[in-house]
């Protein structure tokens, strides 16, 4: 999870989201000549990713917006969510394109990403979320209205929440010892993200060794997903704690080793897109 500007799967019902897109046809299906049909996959292959209908259709996931009060019950948990106001979508949706279409095709198939929701004002067991993954049902909730005037904390939602779901396929989520060991010896996390909501916990700071936010300390991993989101959105920043700080840098290269290893595009390429 992320700080606040401080289970079985459910198929979606008709009345409580209304879906962005359909599944792309089949290309080339109804043609028989097979220099047309290949005309027509390098078309689709080279159209623009700027709506969230050609973002699911490049990734082959569902994008799904709440139109009315939705409620999704997982086991031991519930995430509930408002209908996002059009003003808020308008503002998010090309955020969120241009900040997810970062990632390479294939990150979608490793990470089992089936679904994206966008909605409003999102509540885990009644307290307030930026994002929930939820990775049993291989689905990602946004919400687009917290933070709506603050692009940045966004940003950085998107991305941190979605190492989550990263981190959970890899199996290091929240045991990792090798990640731990990386600490000063007399480092210890806290209680949880969750335990961690005071005002300015996920503010970047060079105060504390080893971590680039207060927020990192709460778990380890809060860590990796805070490393992470700041290494895609903050790149300059973190490269000059890297500098100075060993430990960062240590983290940073078992951060991009596994990832690499995880899935071969988010290796030096991926990277290079940050600059």
């Amino acid at each position: 999870m992320y700080p606040v500007l401080s289970v079985s799967p459910r198929d979606r019902s008709a009345h409580d989201i209304a879906p962005v897109t359909r599944p792309a046809p089949m290309l080339g299906a109804s043609y028989t000549g097979p220099m047309l049909a290949c005309l027509c996959l390098l078309l689709f292959q080279t159209r623009p990713i700027d709506s969230l209908d050609s973002l699911a259709s490049h990734y082959s996931i569902k994008v799904e917006v709440v139109t009315q009060a939705y409620l999704w019950q997982g086991e031991g948990y519930k995430v509930v969510s408002d209908a996002v106001p059009a003003t808020d979508l308008a503002r998010y949706t090309p955020l969120f394109v241009k900040e997810w279409s970062l990632y390479p095709v294939s990150l979608m198939a490793k990470a089992r990403v089936r679904r994206i929701v966008i909605g409003s004002n999102i509540r885990m067991d009644g307290q307030p979320r930026a994002a929930v993954p939820a990775s049993d049902d291989d689905t990602l909730y946004y919400d687009a209205t917290l933070g709506a005037k603050v692009p940045h904390y966004q940003r950085i939602v998107l991305h941190h929440e979605f190492f989550h779901l990263i981190d959970d396929r890899s199996g290091w989520m929240r045991r990792d010892p090798d990640w731990a060991a990386l600490n000063l010896h007399d480092f210890h996390y806290g209680s949880g993200g969750d335990k961690m909501r005071e005002h300015g916990s996920g503010e970047l700071t060079d105060k504390i060794p080893g971590f680039l936010t207060p927020y990192g300390t709460s778990a380890v991993e809060e860590d990796k997903a805070e490393l992470f989101a700041h290494l895609v959105v903050d790149p300059e920043f973190v490269k000059k704690r890297a500098a100075a700080d060993p430990v960062v840098a240590s983290k940073i290269k078992l951060l991009k080793s596994r990832l690499a290893q995880f899935d071969p595009d988010m290796g030096e390429a991926f990277w290079k897109q940050m600059g």
